[in-house]
């Protein structure tokens, strides 16, 4: 009898406790306010993700367009050489130029997301006088005398995206608009990397600049690689999308 007594006991006080427990609301307080307080930051960050998706999202969408221009204009060059094969003596030369680009295609295609992919060309706006010392200044230095000169130059609505063009695009004719000749008194000079031209040991720069000579011709085959004067063109040029571009020959042309 006793031992039932206290067994019962015990197992009164155990259903009391376990009572007790099953209606105590501390554990859930705790947990509500644990969440409350951690919930707002989460919901932020969670918000400003979706915006960085749907941001990505539309930046994906504005290259798939590019995209589309490009091939556009791809069709369009294609449709041109075809017309002109027949009595353009470069015809090989200007196939192997087509292959390439309709390889670049194909790879901007196969880019996961289409992102970093940038079409643009160069446009000419204007030429600028720069006063330089090639024989004492750095590169970086004469270069960014190029760069200034464009800007101080720029035409009202040019001043935050005109540039001084590189010597790349000078020497390959990448520059939309280029006058076939520099028909300034002074020579014309491109932005590095590729502007280094002969070696000359007295220059700071361990080099003399190119530079394409007034009255010559602006292309690769009559650069010259023996610059060292004072002062000198820049070449200032705007960057255009595909769809601008071909918008501007459209308004050039209008009569």
């Amino acid at each position: 009898e006793e031992q039932w007594t206290k067994s019962y006991l015990i197992l009164e006080d155990l259903v009391e406790e376990t009572g007790n427990a099953c209606h105590d609301m501390t554990c859930e307080e705790a947990v509500e306010e644990e969440r409350s307080t951690e919930m707002p930051p989460l919901n932020t960050e969670r918000s400003e993700r979706i915006d960085a998706v749907r941001h990505a999202q539309n930046e994906l969408v504005a290259e798939k367009d590019k995209l589309e221009d490009l091939e556009s204009a791809f069709e369009k060059l294609e449709q041109v050489t075809r017309e002109t094969a027949e009595t353009c003596d470069n015809e090989e030369i200007g196939s192997e130029y087509l292959e390439a680009v309709r390889d670049l295609v194909k790879s901007m295609k196969n880019c996961p997301g289409l992102t970093g992919a940038v079409f643009e060309i160069p446009a000419f706006r204007k030429t600028a006088d720069v006063g330089v010392s090639l024989l004492t200044e750095a590169d970086e230095t004469t270069d960014a005398k190029l760069q200034q000169a464009c800007k101080d130059a720029a035409d009202p609505g040019d001043e935050d995206t005109v540039r001084a063009a590189k010597q790349s695009e000078l020497d390959q004719r990448m520059v939309s608009g280029l006058p076939e000749t520099n028909t300034g008194t002074m020579s014309i000079l491109g932005l590095c990397p590729t502007c280094a031209g002969d070696t000359h040991a007295a220059a700071s720069s361990g080099h003399k600049r190119k530079c394409f000579r007034a009255g010559g011709v602006i292309n690769a085959t009559e650069v010259s690689a023996d610059c060292l004067g004072s002062s000198v063109l820049a070449v200032c040029v705007v960057d255009r999308s595909l769809a601008e571009h071909e918008a501007a020959k459209t308004t050039t042309a209008a009569p």
